[in-house]
């Protein structure tokens, strides 16, 4: 449990023992009806999964900014528009990987089943021929007192890495067994551009990345979308990942054991390797460049002082349309990821607009794009506000709503590192539920959707997930469930609408999530974050310039 009962009572008297007029009907009007039809809709095989730049993308973002119209939203873009215009970069690799031992032994895995790789660079072809260099875990973070890099030049080398990061083999390190940003997949690649790599390739493991071999054959391969990088920036001309199979292999070539150096980069001391095979990389693109959008709107803040603030809720809309079919389905629909998302989002916006009286701080609802893609919409959105981010006092994201039933708990990410935590205590306990913090903290989920993005900007965050704990079902029938829907739907066509989808569930999640944001915007003080955390600093100096 997150947080305990006790002090909690005179919190909730005070946020909700006398709500103000209209929070109650506002709060009746999220039902498990208003779930259905948004979701029913996004997840429709007639949007083909709404990829980034697709028909199927903008048919979503014009029924999306329909319904915030419909819900009395301003439009938020330059006073005129829902859509927030986010210009993009996509690249259709086909890439061939070549590995050759100094002895002469050579290996051509097959993509798909044994890595996949693409090039950062946009252009029609690329390559690359360079040493493999095992770089462990490859990250350089000062203030965990690590460096995998120990001063070697790796610049021109193409590096093999482990995701993850160390606090898994040593507790005393990191945070554990709860993953930090230096584990993430992201990571390693921008560590291996600023240090001037040729190329990375990230050796994959189901219980190091949290998923399967067929998640990452099924998002990385097909159209990669990103932001088009500055030009005369370096880029990686390979990046990748090898399954533990191929990597064991390209290793042995080596002379060099795959256990023993994991073993190896678990280590403080641990510098990279080289290992003498030379590795000969081949992308062939078709490249487009193409405008995609976000979708934004307002309801202003009824406060002269304070409506200049605003309150964030986010939700990615985007899924990663049509690729490889799977039992003849090609569609990758995405209806828990992420149409019922953007189904809570906009059910929020219209309970929000039958509040009697508006709240304090305007809100602003917020549909990104490009999230599968490596989290563009929200990335793009914090590098050009529509309401400076000094402005934005807190971001509340949704990335899956429940579609199985009621809960007894909550779960929600982030908000333990800021003063969000007791308004969402609240919220919880005005509910009716028990409060609970992340449940896989090793896979990382805080650095994995939108919310993320407004961390790194110094925005205190709340992740509202769906709780585990289901009414009626027997213990840990939750968490099978969730395992199994990673295992064999995340990211394929499987997820898709279902008509017994029970909102019920959705409708408390929605519920929390109104009345966090609801606090926060009538609050007298903003969120701040707690000491120690790593995004004070960027709050404070951002508030400080602002100033």
């Amino acid at each position: 449990m997150l947080i305990g009962a006790v002090g909690l009572g005179a919190a909730v008297a005070l946020l909700w023992g006398c709500e103000r007029a209209g929070v109650r009907y506002a709060l009746e009007t999220i039902s498990a009806e208003s779930f259905d039809a948004h979701v029913r809709f996004l997840a429709s095989d007639y949007l083909e999964g709404r990829a980034p730049g697709t028909r199927g993308s903008e048919l979503a973002a014009l029924y999306i900014a329909s319904q915030f119209e419909l819900a009395g939203l301003e439009p938020a873009v330059d006073g005129s528009g829902y859509m927030q215009e986010v210009s993009l970069v996509a690249t259709t690799p086909e890439p061939r990987l070549f590995f050759r031992a100094r002895g002469g032994a050579g290996f051509r895995p097959e993509y798909g089943q044994d890595y996949v790789a693409w090039s950062a660079d946009p252009v029609d072809s690329t390559s690359v021929v360079a040493e493999l260099v095992f770089a462990g875990y490859g990250i350089s973070a000062a203030e965990h007192d690590w460096d995998d890099y120990k001063g070697v030049d790796v610049s021109g080398k193409v590096l093999l890495m482990l995701v993850n990061d160390p606090g898994r083999v040593l507790p005393d390190r990191f945070r554990a067994d709860t993953l930090t940003y230096y584990g993430r997949w992201t990571y390693k690649f921008e560590e291996a551009t600023r240090r001037g790599a040729a190329g990375a390739l990230l050796i994959h493991t189901p219980e190091s990345a949290g998923y399967g071999w067929n998640v990452v054959s099924s998002r990385w391969t097909g159209e990669q979308v990103g932001i088009e990088p500055p030009p005369g920036s370096h880029k990686l001309g390979l990046e990748g990942w090898l399954s533990r199979e191929a990597a064991e292999q390209v290793l042995s070539m080596a002379g060099l054991d795959f256990e023993t150096l994991v073993e190896s980069a678990g280590s403080p001391e641990f510098r990279p390797i080289a290992t003498g095979v030379a590795v000969t990389g081949v992308v062939r693109s078709r490249v487009r460049s193409f405008n995609d959008v976000n979708v934004a709107g307002l309801l202003r803040g009824s406060d002269p002082e304070l409506s200049d603030e605003v309150v964030v809720f986010t939700a990615h809309y985007d899924h990663l349309g049509t690729r490889v079919a799977v039992d003849s389905d090609s569609i990758y629909n995405g209806a828990y990821d992420n149409a019922s998302g953007v189904a809570l989002l906009i059910v929020l916006a219209d309970a929000f607009a039958h509040l009697a009286k508006r709240p304090a701080r305007s809100l602003l609802f917020l549909a990104v794009t490009g999230e599968e893609s490596g989290l563009l919409g929200s990335q793009y959105y914090v590098e050009h506000p529509v309401i400076p981010l000094a402005k934005t006092v807190a971001d509340v994201n949704v990335d899956g709503a429940n579609l199985w039933g009621r809960t007894q708990d909550v779960v929600v990410i982030g908000a333990e590192n800021s003063s969000l935590l007791e308004t969402v205590a609240a919220a919880a306990e005005a509910e009716g539920l028990r409060l609970e913090g992340d449940q896989a903290p090793e896979q990382g989920y805080i650095y994995r959707s939108g919310q993320y993005s407004f961390m790194k900007r110094g925005v205190p965050v709340a992740y509202i997930e769906h709780g585990l704990d289901y009414v009626g079902r027997m213990p840990g029938w939750g968490d099978e469930m969730r395992a199994q829907f990673i295992a064999q739907h995340y990211r394929q066509p499987s997820d898709e609408y279902d008509p017994e989808f029970d909102y019920s569930g959705a409708v408390q999640q929605a519920r929390v999530a109104f009345r966090v944001g609801l606090s926060v915007a009538d609050a007298l003080a903003i969120p701040v974050w707690q000491d120690g955390t790593e995004f004070k600093a960027v709050r404070d100096s951002m508030l400080a310039r602002a100033n």
